[in-house]
């Protein structure tokens, strides 16, 4: 491939040799080093080969010696080439535009590739670099990466290593987050009450600070204090003398009642797709970008679009501000469906599902759960009762419950 290359710069022909003695015109070249190369017999003694253009200005000698009659049949290369098209010069002025366009845009930087982030996000991390006013198409001579890494650390606290390179058209920058808190959570020492955020049946109780103004099995209604934070100081006659507030502090679970319900009409809308479908081209040049679709018919509501983007990229790190996508539709059509009593089925199990999974995130047992489907005038209504056990107790302070007593 080398070789091809090399003889293509400089020129070579294709020669035919007949009459005389071609075998030893050959054998002459063979001996001053010209370089033949191909040789093919043809009919009546006739021989094809390939020379290059020097070689072929130093063999007259050789060919008088020999007494054949050497013919060019063929001239390749690049030589041969621009002067075939001397005339064409705007191929050259094209070609040499594009070269000085591309190498234009390799002094600029058209992607920001960020490693090792979790805790931030690429949309963080962006938000960042153009407090800088760092972006895609800023040149890449000021950038200064001592100062991107200086900058990031400082803004972002928990950014304890960086490294940013610039790798062809491209800033990558590499970071690494601090796995440790920051900062230890302080804690919460205000005076407070514990009352009940929902009505229930208290099933356990562990006071670890407070009075407990409930025991296991009372039923206590939504704002009831269950544990006091004002611990009363009583004399030797049993009278209260003075009181202090603490912070209450217990683990109550107590046995409650959830309802939800959720309407749903007596049908919903369906779209389907038809089979029918379109192809089209997607095309970003910085600002401006284009689209074409094949065949331009139907209606855009009838459509759904999906696209694939890719960037366009010179080996592997020279990405150009080129954007490349192929867009699919699909055609679609609607109609309106009742609900069958398997679909509601379906929709009430839906919804018990997703209240169970927000109670179970919150720590709360589900102990049973009966649902049903009522019929009205708008539709159907779906409703549910959980029966739960889990966490009731609320802070609050206890100065507004002195308020409250006063009052």
């Amino acid at each position: 491939m080398l070789l091809w290359l090399f003889r293509s710069i400089k020129g070579y022909v294709r020669i035919c040799l007949k009459d005389g003695s071609p075998e030893r015109f050959l054998n002459l070249c063979s001996a001053r080093g010209f370089k033949i190369w191909n040789i093919v017999c043809r009919d009546k003694g006739e021989y094809e080969a390939y020379m290059t253009v020097a070689d072929v200005r130093r063999v007259k000698p050789l060919v008088r010696k020999s007494g054949v009659r050497l013919r060019i049949t063929g001239r390749f290369g690049f030589p041969f080439f621009i002067f075939r098209n001397r005339k064409r010069w705007y191929y050259a002025a094209g070609l040499g535009t594009f070269f000085i366009l591309l190498y234009g845009m390799t002094l600029f930087i058209w992607d920001i590739e960020f490693e090792g982030n979790y805790r931030y996000t690429e949309d963080n991390l962006r938000i960042c670099l153009e407090k800088m006013d760092l972006h895609c198409g800023i040149l890449k001579k000021k950038i200064n990466c001592e100062e991107v890494e200086t900058f990031i650390r400082t803004d972002l606290p928990e950014v304890t290593w960086v490294s940013a390179s610039v790798t062809g058209t491209r800033l990558v920058v590499k970071i690494r987050e601090n796995q440790v808190l920051s900062a230890v959570p302080q804690i919460d020492e205000t005076p407070c009450d514990l009352v009940a955020g929902t009505s229930g049946v208290i099933r356990s109780m562990v006071v670890r600070s407070g009075i407990a103004q409930v025991s296991v099995g009372d039923t206590v209604e939504k704002g009831q204090i269950l544990v006091s934070g004002r611990v009363p100081v009583t004399g030797d006659n049993g009278d209260e003398i003075t009181s202090h507030l603490v912070r209450a502090d217990a683990d109550i679970e107590a046995e409650t009642v959830i309802e939800y319900e959720k309407e749903i009409p007596f049908s919903r809308m369906l779209r389907i797709p038809t089979g029918q479908t379109r192809k089209g081209i997607y095309v970003k040049a910085g600002p401006w970008s284009a689209a074409a679709l094949f065949p331009a018919l139907g209606k855009k509501e009838e459509w759904d679009y999906y696209m694939e983007e890719h960037q366009a990229v010179l080996f592997s790190d020279y990405c150009l501000p080129l954007y490349l996508g192929v867009i699919e539709g699909k055609r679609m059509i609607s109609y309106e469906k009742a609900y069958t009593k398997q679909e509601l089925a379906l929709l009430a199990e839906r919804k018990e599902k997703e209240e169970a999974e927000k109670l179970e995130e919150k720590g709360v047992q589900i102990l049973e759960n009966n649902d049903r489907i009522e019929k009205s005038v708008s539709g159907y209504r779906i409703k549910g009762e959980m029966v739960a056990l889990g966490p009731i107790s609320q802070c609050r302070p206890v100065e507004e419950i002195s308020k409250e007593s006063e009052e």
